[in-house]
């Protein structure tokens, strides 16, 4: 047994007994299957992961790449490289622009418990014509799984193990959840062991790699239509150019004049200072939050804590902190997904009158020299709030909160401390309230924010927040019950949704909305316009 031995043997001691409830454990000869499977389809192939020689003599799109990185899915790290990613490789299910998955190398998902039933796409070839079959999308959750550097590490880090009954890939699941399906959006690579590594692995997604053939510039790497990819509504765009450029702000200004023609950015480093061409909001699941230590006095009160959440406009917070490129959080999770929106009652405006009621209700009435609240003993109503100075979003966004609770008499007293700092002063329990960004993954689970031990949260435990989330994610329970218990308790306070950019050249006609996990989102529809 080669790789899938050894990636597999500590993990099978483990899960074999739970495993053998579900299904029956079965291995695999690499070598054996890839002879079974050239047998079966009598397999004529392109020249393996080769990059060919395109007749093409120009590139209608030319799109941003880092040199120095790979573009194998599981171990380039440059968020350019893995935008191209997604063109040449398809995944097993995506998160649409609604965050609702939808089916790719997937044909249908069924849950059962902690095993997960994925019944793979028949008719799928990849790029160099191979079949693409259950053994691509076990290989590949191995190597998205447990290659060094992985972006997907810690998204299937709930996976125990899979198995394989024809077409049908099982998954078992260390906890039960209803919502792990949707952490199962890796890319599906063919497995060949006999490969070049020097060249990506295969794919069969919209393009593949190209040499231009020009006469001109010669070794000039493309990409090139997939005229073999499963979806009939093939891309008008016929070839792609790839050049490299070192930061976000010149790849903007390059398309802003023609240079380049397509930019997807989750700002994760700063967003450019001006856009002087065509661009779209993109909404990525980036939950910035106040963190509440409820084991405080003042902050153990209810009534404290939903006054410093109506004391806040959220939408302000997002456009003096992130200019514009926020959306003011309605409740614990982002407002454009439609199966928790209905149930979230903000509106991302302040309410200054019920703040100042709820503060009268805990006997803060009279006002000290300083503007700030106290209680009959004298305390102050004062707290200190913990920033990373590394984050100026972040920085705007505690100065702008701090003013405005100003107006409500609450005193804030900002720390800028490093974020290896802030980290650790919250997991020590060293804080009033800290600020800072949670990356909510695809199963939407926001329970490290709200549960002790997981060193995110310090106070009580809210009982009603832990229960009802966990029965939500079991089948037992609806998210509307989460969302009332977390309103009640409120164990932290949201206050925007953080979101991302593209911005493409004017010529690029028909570029709609598109998703974190889809950011060539109905590609099909593109076309660049060279009138």
């Amino acid at each position: 047994m080669r790789w899938y031995k050894q990636l597999t043997a500590a993990l099978l001691a483990a899960a074999l007994l739970l495993w053998a409830a579900g299904c029956e454990q079965q291995e695999y000869d690499w070598e054996e299957a890839e002879e079974r499977r050239s047998q079966l389809y009598h397999l004529s192939l392109d020249t393996d992961n080769e990059i060919e020689i395109s007749t093409a003599e120009e590139t209608d799109m030319v799109m941003a790449c880092s040199a120095d990185d790979t573009f194998n899915p599981y171990t380039c790290q440059s968020t350019l490289t893995q935008n191209i990613c997604h063109l040449l490789y398809d995944n097993l299910i995506d998160l649409n622009p609604q965050f609702e998955p939808e089916c790719i190398v997937a044909k249908k998902v069924t849950v059962d418990h902690t095993l997960v039933h994925v019944q793979v796409r028949s008719g799928l070839v990849f790029s160099n014509g191979a079949p693409l079959t259950a053994e691509d999308v076990s290989y590949s959750y191995y190597m998205a799984a447990k290659t060094s550097g992985s972006i997907y590490k810690e998204k299937l880090k709930n996976v125990i193990n899979c198995s394989m009954d024809g077409m049908t890939v099982t998954f078992l699941m260390q906890n039960e959840n209803v919502n792990a399906y949707r952490l199962l959006d890796f890319p599906i690579v063919h497995y060949d062991p006999s490969a070049n590594k020097e060249f990506p692995p295969i794919g069969s997604g919209r393009y593949k790699f190209a040499t231009l053939s020009d006469g001109v510039t010669p070794n000039t790497k493309l990409l090139i239509k997939n005229q073999r990819w499963y979806n009939p509504e093939k891309v008008q765009i016929e070839a792609i150019g790839l050049k490299e450029m070192p930061s976000v702000e010149s790849i903007v200004h390059s398309i802003e004049i023609g240079t380049f023609s397509y930019l997807y950015s989750d700002l994760r480093d700063g967003e450019p200072k001006n856009v002087n061409a065509n661009y779209r909001k993109v909404d990525i699941n980036n939950l910035v939050y106040l963190g509440v230590n409820t084991n405080d006095t003042m902050l153990a009160d209810e009534n404290v804590r939903r006054a410093i959440r109506y004391g806040v406009s959220n939408d302000k917070v997002a456009t003096a902190a992130f200019s514009g490129m926020a959306l003011g959080a309605t409740g614990p999770f982002t407002p454009n997904w439609r199966e928790a929106a209905q149930y979230q009652t903000g509106n991302g405006r302040a309410y200054e009158t019920r703040a100042l009621e709820l503060l009268r209700q805990s006997g803060y009435v009279t006002m000290n020299g300083e503007g700030v609240r106290q209680d009959q003993s004298g305390l102050p109503l004062s707290f200190n709030l913990l920033v990373s100075r590394g984050n100026a979003a972040h920085l705007a966004a505690a100065e702008s909160i701090k003013n405005q609770l100003a107006e409500i008499g609450i005193g804030i007293e900002i720390s800028e401390i490093s974020t290896e700092g802030l980290l650790g002063r919250v997991s020590e329990g060293n804080y009033h309230l800290y600020l800072a960004e949670y990356a909510v993954l695809n199963d939407m689970d926001i329970s490290r924010l709200f549960t002790p031990g997981e060193g995110l949260y310090n106070g009580p435990r809210p009982y009603d927040s832990v229960r009802t989330f966990s029965n939500y994610r079991l089948g037992l329970g609806t998210l509307e019950d989460f969302i009332t218990a977390f309103e009640s308790e409120l164990p932290f306070i949201p206050i925007c949704y953080r979101m991302g950019i593209v911005v493409c050249t004017r010529s690029l006609e028909g570029v709609g909305e598109v998703s974190e996990d889809q950011p060539f989102y109905d590609m099909q529809h593109w076309r660049m316009n060279r009138g």
